[in-house]
């Protein structure tokens, strides 16, 4: 029992310290700030939204890779106020950045398409 216990508590140390050590990899900017002031305080959520969108469009590839998601999320902040051929941009740039999201994008872009014609 002692020796399971041991394993079980050296693998969760190995799978936090694996996490931890990913810190940096990607670039979020203020995505979290920006997500929670969405939904908490419509106050000033136009102009946290613009903050947000404004890292993501000046992002510069190659000095860190921009995290997966977050330009998706700018498309669909886009799409909430109605700018469906931005956020198609932002969609065709999640999609060209990571490929893995290349089905839903390519969907979501192939039905904004059809919407707006």
């Amino acid at each position: 029992m002692i020796k399971r216990n041991l394993f079980a508590a050296l693998g969760l140390v190995t799978l936090l310290s694996g996490c931890a050590s990913n810190n940096g990899l990607y670039q979020w900017g203020n995505y979290e700030e920006a997500l929670f002031v969405n939904y908490h305080e419509p106050a000033v959520k136009e102009e946290m939204l613009d903050n947000y969108l404004a890292f993501v469009r000046e992002y510069e590839p190659g000095k860190q890779t921009i995290a997966p998601g977050l330009y998706a999320e700018a498309g669909t902040f886009m799409l909430n106020r109605g700018k469906a051929e931005e956020a198609i941009a932002f969609y065709q740039l999640e999609r060209d950045n990571w490929p893995e999201s290349e089905a839903l994008m390519t969907t979501l872009i192939n039905n904004l398409k059809e919407r707006t014609q």
